[in-house]
């Protein structure tokens, strides 16, 4: 059965817009131009999402949200929230009033359909953490490279909403860095205490249940353990037994779990690696930063790593003719890389403003199939 989505605006020009938009794709639609006529109708048909418009005359989008999420009968409908308001508070009224994603208009209509299928994603086909009941530990991944800014985080991210949607199974992602922690920045999630909360506990405090309350959902469905940005919060970094115990507990809630490591073999990082099933190396083709990643592969292997369980992933970041080839690049290392990014600089920026995602700011585009096929990779190492 097709899903049904009710669209709230009262502008009737994009209430037929939108409408027509996610007709085309095949889902039910209904629509009302005002607050009370979307809370009834909410209450009669139990659409699966709203696309609820914020500014309307007679009850706004955000009373319409706590109203639905007040009243049993409706407060498990998802709610997209479309509106003409770009400012981080607005932005965070409107989550805490109950949204499951923000979108600003104008929007692209392929931007607008990839965050609604990702949205209703969540509701269907996918396990939950409950459904884990502790009982079995999932499957780790750690992103990590030689030197930092090469685009972990990113690719992090990114590799692990293509996770969830390939595989319809749990992912959380999770950065082990307070103090630089990027992701909730990337992502415009700008509360990111989890870690702090966590590591104010003594490590064997440390419980899935309790790391299960830190958690935040990001529309496509993928669970966040995000560590502050805020550069005085570093002073956790040394604190070893709670990021391992962190990394014990977390593979409870979920069967897959990403750990963005970020540079280099801290002491936590050594601890985290040892536990992981795969590794995915990032590497910057910069004559120097390859020097630095064969001696970091080198290291893993070392440390008890297999070597056909680390995964060696090229990040261009720049266009080619400023930086080694990958042919280049393989003879330097001595190793095949099995994933090569193309470089992609108006995406990565048109992300970074709209604090979504690449592969769903561009659905179809090259970097998101490249993405993919990492993920498809990982997917099939933990068969």
């Amino acid at each position: 059965m097709a899903e049904k989505i009710l669209v709230v605006d009262d502008d009737l020009d994009t209430l037929r817009l939108v409408g027509m938009m996610l007709e085309g794709q095949g889902y039910v639609i209904l629509a009302a131009s005002n607050g009370q006529q979307a809370l009834n109708l909410a209450r009669s048909e139990r659409p699966d999402l709203i696309v609820l418009d914020l500014m309307m005359p007679d009850i706004d989008g955000v009373q319409v949200a706590r109203q639905l999420r007040a009243d049993p009968q409706t407060q498990d409908i998802l709610i997209v929230m479309f509106t003409a308001k770009t400012q981080m508070e607005e932005k965070l009224e409107g989550f805490e009033a109950g949204a499951d994603d923000y979108l600003t208009k104008p929007i692209q209509p392929k931007e607008l359909i990839a965050h609604v299928k990702a949205v209703l994603r969540r509701k269907t086909g996918v396990h939950s953490i409950s459904e884990l009941n502790y009982s079995e530990e999932g499957h780790r991944i750690a992103f990590i490279s030689a030197k930092g800014g090469v685009g972990v985080s990113t690719l992090a991210i990114n590799t692990g909403i293509a996770l969830h949607g390939l595989s319809k199974k749990s992912v959380i992602v999770t950065d082990f860095r307070p103090g630089c922690g990027s992701i909730g920045l990337e992502l415009g999630m700008t509360n990111a205490q989890g870690f702090n909360r966590l590591f104010a506990l003594n490590p064997a405090a440390i419980s899935p249940q309790m790391i299960e309350k830190e958690l935040m959902t990001h529309p496509s469905g993928v669970k966040l353990l995000l560590s502050s940005p805020q550069p005085g919060d570093a002073r956790y970094l040394n604190s070893v037994d709670h990021f391992h115990a962190i990394c014990r507990q977390a593979a409870y809630l979920a069967h897959f779990v990403i750990f963005d490591l970020g540079a280099s073999l801290t002491p936590v990082n050594r601890k985290v690696l040892k536990e992981c099933r795969q590794v995915v190396l990032v590497i910057e083709p910069i004559g120097q930063t390859v020097t630095q990643s064969k001696d970091l592969y080198d290291l893993m292997v070392e440390l008890g790593l297999s070597a056909g369980n680390i995964i060696l992933a090229l990040v261009n970041r720049q266009r080619a003719g400023m930086q080694l080839s990958l042919g280049q690049v393989q003879d330097q290392l001595g190793l095949k890389i099995g994933h090569v990014f193309t470089a992609a600089p108006e995406l990565a920026y048109q992300a970074q403003v709209s604090n979504t995602p690449m592969i769903l700011r561009q659905t179809d585009g090259v970097v998101t199939q490249q993405v993919v096929s990492l993920a498809q990779r990982l997917l099939q190492n933990s068969r």
